[in-house]
């Protein structure tokens, strides 16, 4: 068996010693550069959480701020009754509706009963996969709205909503209905081709879908839905005591 002299056990392990510290210096680098990471992902953790804490929902509140865990309706749209009141009625309606007609009617009296105390918003929510036309209403009310004529062609296109209901070109009759409300008939063609109203009713349209209409007429009563009303003397009552509560 050859011999293994002295100095080439002690060459041996020199060499072995040597990549060992090699290899440990090669790991160093990495494992700074990872330290690095981590530091600076803690740093960017705490900094988040210490921004978040000043910006509590007390000063930052969100678009669709909650009430008893039920979406809170924005109060802005198109508004008639007493515009300062605390008591806000909102409907999301759309014009090709029956329903919609008739509550027309029912939200009218409540109105006229209780209109010091009332602030009534419309808001379109047109379903145009069941009423063809309902977009074309809905922009044909917005189009009167610029010439300060909204609530009047609201309660023309309810009144007559059987007249244009089916119509393939129903455009011809909201011409027709801009004229006898002595609007600027060519100004009011316009305004319907406007892709600027049609984004109005499309926001409309989104805040009715995060608050979970699912059907229309869609009431919201100072911003909680009001829901399984069995009859307009019970309509009326909720509302006069929400009214009477506010006071």
């Amino acid at each position: 068996m050859p011999m293994v002299l002295d100095h080439e056990k002690d060459d041996s392990l020199l060499r072995v010693r040597k990549r060992l510290s090699n290899s440990g210096r090669s790991m160093v680098k990495p494992l700074i550069a990872l330290l690095v990471v981590v530091v600076a992902a803690v740093g960017t953790a705490l900094f988040l959480l210490h921004r978040n804490g000043r910006n509590s929902p007390s000063t930052s509140p969100a678009p669709f701020p909650n009430l008893n865990g039920k979406p809170v309706i924005i109060s802005e749209g198109w508004a008639k009754g007493d515009l300062s009141a605390k008591t806000v009625l909102v409907e999301f309606g759309d014009f090709q509706c029956p329903s919609c007609s008739g509550a027309r009617l029912k939200v009218s009296g409540v109105l006229a009963k209780y209109g010091k105390g009332l602030k009534v918003v419309f808001k379109q929510y047109p379903m145009d996969g069941i009423h063809r036309n309902a977009m074309l209403a809905a922009l044909a009310a917005e189009a009167a709205g610029r010439q300060f004529k909204f609530w009047e062609m609201h309660d023309l296109l309810f009144s007559r909503q059987r007249e244009w209901s089916d119509i393939p070109d129903v455009t011809t009759f909201f011409l027709k209905y801009a004229a006898d409300l002595q609007m600027d008939v060519e100004r009011f063609r316009m305004d319907m081709l406007d892709n600027d109203l049609r984004n109005k009713i499309f926001r409309d349209m989104l805040e009715g879908q995060v608050a979970q209409v699912r059907s229309v007429p869609t009431f919201f009563l100072n911003g909680s839905l009001l829901q399984s009303v069995k009859s307009d003397t019970e309509f009326e009552e909720i509302i006069a005591q929400a009214i009477k509560s506010a006071q």
